[in-house]
């Protein structure tokens, strides 16, 4: 039992440092825009997240409503973005709460049903190595959601934070993007 124990715990370390390590590259991106820009789906990038995050997050439903929409882009980049708001999402997550996810032609719109965001915190969580008031005693890096913001700005896009009126916290991908 104690060896299953330690070899649980080098495996979730090293898939932390693994995207400690893919957080890094993304930003030293910069604003540079995405080498390859294709017509995509974003709904099946969407799709693939929400399966991935489905499978990481064993006591988190997620509940998905994916309309087809088409999008010019980096189908890596928009991915890695999505992900990020994902594994946001479920980190802040309330217990027995889905996460919820809509895409549509305005963008991805991914909600938590958790404590929310300080008020003081909103103007600086996508600034990079960030971590608000509710992150600062969980693992991560405060870079997520820089490069949320940083892909979404290199595809003419917007992100958006805001606390919904009911509790939990509100993420808009906004990207130009067609029926």
């Amino acid at each position: 039992d104690e060896r299953r124990r330690l070899l649980d715990d080098v495996v979730e370390q090293s898939e932390e440092l693994s995207r400690l390590v893919n957080d890094l590259i993304e930003v030293s991106r910069g604003d540079l825009p995405p080498e390859a820009m294709d017509d995509i789906r974003l709904d099946h990038v969407v799709e693939d997240a929400v399966a991935r995050a489905a499978r990481n997050a064993h006591h988190t439903e997620v509940d998905a409503a994916l309309r087809p929409v088409v999008v010019r882009g980096s189908a890596e980049r928009l991915s890695r973005a999505v992900n990020n708001l994902l594994d946001n999402a479920v980190r802040h997550n309330d217990p027995g709460r889905p996460v919820e996810v809509d895409v549509d032609v305005d963008g991805v719109r991914v909600r938590d049903h958790g404590s929310g965001i300080d008020p003081k915190d909103l103007p600086y969580i996508f600034d990079r190595f960030y971590r608000g008031a509710n992150s600062r005693a969980r693992q991560g890096s405060g870079l997520g959601l820089a490069i949320v913001r940083q892909v979404a700005e290199s595809h003419g896009g917007s992100v958006l934070a805001a606390n919904a009126p009911d509790g939990g916290a509100v993420f808009t991908l906004r990207l130009p993007g067609k029926a």
